[in-house]
């Protein structure tokens, strides 16, 4: 009877702290989803994750690709906003993307800036 106490207990334990909630260290602020021509439908070039060291800071698209459109496709927290621009330094022609919304247009995108 005593083993089947401790038994039981220990399985109880072991189901509590399995079903504990994991906690992200790096929680994901936004994702944007990248496309090589005009229109958020073609080449889909993946998504783009935005973490901690990346907020509020002017980032690049790097030059393996040409960006042509952006989607933003998902938010942390409702004051993150994302900014889009055709040079990689965040200084020409800023172009704010709305939640759900594609950008889009004929020149190469540079570079983007999330902030939260």
């Amino acid at each position: 009877m005593f083993l089947s106490t401790i038994f039981t207990s220990i399985a109880a334990l072991s189901l509590g702290v399995s079903a504990a909630p994991t906690v992200n260290a790096y929680p994901r602020y936004a994702q944007l989803r990248l496309y090589g021509e005009p229109g958020c439908f073609d080449q889909n070039l993946g998504e783009l994750g935005v973490y901690d060291e990346r907020l509020n800071s002017c980032q690049t698209f790097g030059d393996d690709y040409t960006i042509r459109s952006v989607a933003f496709e998902y938010r942390l927290r409702d004051n993150c906003t994302v900014s889009v621009y055709d040079d990689v330094t965040c200084n020409l022609n800023r172009h704010d993307v709305e939640l759900g919304a594609c950008l889009s247009g004929d020149k190469q995108y540079g570079s983007y800036l999330v902030q939260c």
